[in-house]
């Protein structure tokens, strides 16, 4: 087993860059899912009227699990390229890329379903899939970015590019797909919330 190395100096610069990113994107989340709970206060006030019922898709659990599994992969390879486990990195990001794309099928229906559900007609059309389509749709354009970081790792492994001294870019990929894991699961918390008061009011 080879013993970690201190960081690369221009591996902690591109750590502050990749740091202030996360810090950008989390601040433009939770600046959404702040509109998000004020609308969903807005949507179930007295005055509105008839309050629809919010569900959300059985199929966000599946997909959930698939960004835990993608998180938990990107963490282990990280930690193979280190100890130079070349086999092992190897089969942690292409297990982590095969279930990237299995992530949009299933978010895929999941957000078919719900557009079944926001063009039921309805006198009000007061109900709450519009934007929490719109929230779960800037998700996945991130996991689109998520995956592009994979298929640049992957290119750099044909290449021979990482070692146990240089693998930042193993790393920032795992950073940012630990970043969308974390961001997933807090606005599935807000919609679980959200599908609770409607049935409650």
């Amino acid at each position: 087993m080879i013993k970690s190395t201190p960081q690369l100096a221009e591996d902690r610069r591109a750590l502050q860059g990749v740091l202030l990113l996360l810090v950008s994107l989390g601040v433009f989340f939770f600046g959404s899912l702040l509109l998000y709970a004020i609308y969903v206060m807005l949507r179930i006030a007295p005055e509105v009227g008839e309050i629809i019922p919010f569900y959300l898709p059985r199929g966000f659990i599946l997909t959930t699990a698939i960004l835990v599994a993608i998180s938990i992969l990107l963490h282990l390879s990280v930690s193979a390229i280190r100890e130079e486990r070349r086999t092992d990195f190897l089969r942690y990001i292409v297990l982590a890329f095969v279930l990237s794309l299995v992530f949009f099928g299933t978010q895929g229906s999941g957000l078919f379903w719900m557009i079944g559900q926001l063009l039921q007609p309805h006198p009000t059309m007061v109900n709450l899939y519009g934007f929490t389509m719109f929230l779960i749709v800037v998700h996945a354009l991130h996991v689109i970015g998520g995956v592009a970081g994979l298929v640049f790792v992957m290119f750099g492994i044909h290449r021979k590019t990482y070692d146990h001294e240089r693998h930042f870019p193993v790393r920032f990929c795992a950073l940012y797909w630990h970043f969308l894991d974390v961001v997933w699961v807090v606005m599935l918390i807000c919609f679980g919330l959200a599908a609770y008061v409607t049935k409650a009011t």
